[in-house]
């Protein structure tokens, strides 16, 4: 399988989601065009839309069980959007502010790790602010520290339960965003190659 194609930013520079005149997003299939001349071989651009179209595939579902699950606790399945604005953010500020997101995804990806082995992941972070931001997540029941140990510096560091549900629900998001990633940076580097190409070129022609 060709697993460079979101490894290594081969992306179209482009892509075209057309839709039936008045159809929407829940209700259409979004089909993703490659845009031709992009270099990319069959079977990358065929993993590239393949991917895409799983991606889009997963969003809907994610909606359709948004949507149910609103409806089976207030019996529609719109949210009260002042409520859920206020209880989202919340949340937000509470579990995912002050880079606590970032600590969720590293120990999720080591499964267990300690206080100096997050923070030369990290940078930049000193112990002491790192040791408030792990009982933030212990107090919110995401992380737990494992076997005994003698010393504070001593402590590795696992998900709970619910914290595991979050980083699994999470990560296809961050392999989205690497997806996009990589499209956006294959096309700003494509841009500035042409440009500096055609720069070069009158230079030469002006020489």
């Amino acid at each position: 399988m060709c697993t460079r194609v979101y490894i290594t930013a081969i992306y179209p520079s482009e892509i075209v989601a057309p839709m039936k005149q008045g159809a929407t997003t829940e209700t259409t299939p979004v089909r993703l065009i490659a845009r031709p001349g992009t270099g990319l071989s069959s079977d990358d651009e065929h993993l590239f839309r393949d991917l895409l179209e799983r991606f889009a595939v997963l969003a809907e579902t994610c909606f359709r069980f948004s949507r149910g699950i609103y409806l089976r606790v207030s019996g529609s399945p719109e949210p009260n959007t002042e409520d859920a604005v206020r209880r989202n953010l919340s949340i937000a500020r509470r579990v995912f502010a002050e880079g606590l997101l970032e600590i969720l995804a590293v120990v999720y990806l080591k499964k267990s790790v300690n206080l100096a082995e997050l923070q030369a992941t990290l940078g930049g972070t000193s112990a002491e602010l790192l040791r408030r931001k792990l009982r933030i997540l212990q107090a919110s029941g995401l992380v737990q520290t494992a076997a005994p140990y003698e010393r504070a510096d001593q402590a590795h560091y696992t998900l709970t339960h619910k914290g595991t549900i979050i980083a699994r629900l999470g990560e296809p998001v961050f392999l989205y965003l690497r997806l996009a990633e990589g499209w956006i940076k294959s096309a700003i580097e494509e841009t500035a190659t042409a440009e500096t190409e055609a720069s070069d070129k009158i230079d030469q022609a002006s020489a």
